[in-house]
């Protein structure tokens, strides 16, 4: 598959809006390849060891997550048919570093418009939150910050997305899987 011929939907939002879950379906559904978020890895296998929750965050690890996720989809890129599905990107990262650091990080913030998804999904946050022991941001609150900072930079990018609402895991399955449809269409 020529890279110019495959275009690449990826899925933003909030913790615990089903992202993966989403991702994980599409791929399936798609017969394709699904980039799984690196940031969730990284704080398991790094982070968490060191910190707890939250804390001891640099802009550095946050710059090796999205280097990390790019490299990613550079390698399942060729493996996947003409739909990618992903599981967040530079511009998520970037939301996050705002959250982790209380400052936008100016590299991650060009990162993330250098390398804009064909499509993006935006996960509301009415679905329930769940603590699986790696979450940090299960306040409605803070669930709404997130999803307002990815809709301010996609709307600054002028990055074409599909809000995808309600807290019926099958309705969210069925918007995204049109969004995908018209894609490959």
């Amino acid at each position: 598959m020529s890279e110019a011929a495959q275009k690449r939907l990826t899925l933003l939002g909030p913790e615990s809006v089903g992202k993966t879950t989403l991702g994980e379906h599409l791929a399936k559904r798609f017969d394709t390849r699904l980039v799984r978020e690196y940031g969730r890895t990284f704080d398991e296998k790094i982070m968490q060891p060191r910190y707890k929750h939250g804390k001891g965050w640099r802009e550095d690890d946050l710059i090796n997550i999205a280097e990390t996720h790019a490299a990613m989809r550079a390698a399942l890129s060729p493996l996947a048919g003409p739909l990618l599905i992903e599981d967040t990107d530079a511009l998520m990262t970037a939301v996050w570093a705002e959250y982790l650091l209380g400052k936008p990080s100016p590299t991650l913030e060009l990162m993330a418009r250098a390398s804009l998804a064909d499509h993006y999904l935006l996960l509301t946050p009415e679905t329930p939150w769940t603590d699986d022991g790696v979450r940090y941001a299960g306040k409605q609150e803070e669930r709404e910050w997130f999803f307002n900072a990815a809709k301010k930079r996609l709307d600054a990018c002028g990055a074409p997305y599909t809000v995808i609402t309600g807290a019926d895991w099958d309705a969210r399955e069925r918007q995204a899987v049109k969004v995908a449809e018209g894609m490959l269409n």
